[in-house]
């Protein structure tokens, strides 16, 4: 029988709604000011920044600089409680995403899925291919903890915002973040392969259609630079010109150790 608690496209799209439910409630009780707005971006920054962008994408996947491991832990977590994936759901359909890059078996190609939920189910759609390049994950005891017991954590960690803030602090600093990290993660995958869409722009000339949008780059923490990705993949910026701003970069400049 399936762990129940694992990463899945099923949990983590139930995860999914019920942050968008719990935002809307969390808009109509306690309204929308400044004070929320703030908090909201600190967990995003949290969990969208330091967890899915500068870990799961540019370490975990990409393996494009080197930090402590400890800090790879830490930061894992981050991302899980984003709501958008484990460790090793996010990185087997990324690294697919790379491999089939806008043709047919692209787990998230708006020219064959439009716009999407992101599907998670890393064990839908991977051929062996990819499962070996995620080895050092699904060989890893940590990693395999965080994808086994991947709704649990979120649970724990949405229990304990709750314990120090009460309800107030489990909308605005969890469950809307991630409603908001779940949005932003399908912009990306939709912007980012788009190329008339206001803010695109092609730099390289590849066999996908994959696009940099300047509209979206601050809200995505860099992440809408994705023709440059798509170029040099295992660069840690994907801003490539002084403009092309890239606030994961910025963190991961400050936490490499090569």
């Amino acid at each position: 029988m399936k762990n129940i608690f694992s990463s899945t496209t099923l949990t983590s799209q139930a995860f999914a709604i019920i942050c968008i439910l719990a935002t809307i409630a969390g808009i109509y009780v306690y309204g929308f000011g400044l004070q929320e707005f703030l908090i909201l971006t600190l967990g995003y920054f949290i969990y969208g920044s330091l967890g899915i962008v500068v870990t799961f994408h540019r370490y975990l996947t990409h393996k494009s600089y080197e930090t402590y491991p400890w800090l790879v832990k830490l930061f894992s977590i981050f991302g899980c409680v984003g709501g958008t994936g484990s460790t090793i759901a996010w990185v087997a359909i990324h690294i697919n995403h790379h491999l089939k890059s806008d043709k047919i078996d692209d787990p998230h190609s708006p020219r064959h899925k439009g716009l999407r939920v992101f599907n998670l189910d890393y064990e839908k759609g991977i051929d062996p291919n990819t499962r070996w390049r995620i080895r050092h994950l699904i060989t890893d005891p940590f990693h395999q903890f965080l994808h086994k017991y991947y709704m649990l954590i979120i649970i724990g960690w949405g229990l304990a915002v709750y314990l120090i803030g009460g309800v107030y602090g489990l909308i605005w600093f969890h469950l809307a973040p991630a409603a908001f990290g779940s949005f932003m993660s399908n912009i990306v995958n939709y912007m980012g392969h788009r190329p008339k869409m206001p803010g695109g722009f092609r730099r390289y000339n590849l066999n996908d259609d994959s696009t940099n949008n300047w509209l979206w780059a601050i809200p995505s923490w860099g992440e809408t630079w994705h023709n440059n990705h798509h170029r040099h993949p295992k660069n840690f910026s994907c801003g490539e010109k002084w403009w092309e701003i890239d606030i994961s970069a910025y963190i991961i400049r400050l936490i490499k150790t090569n």
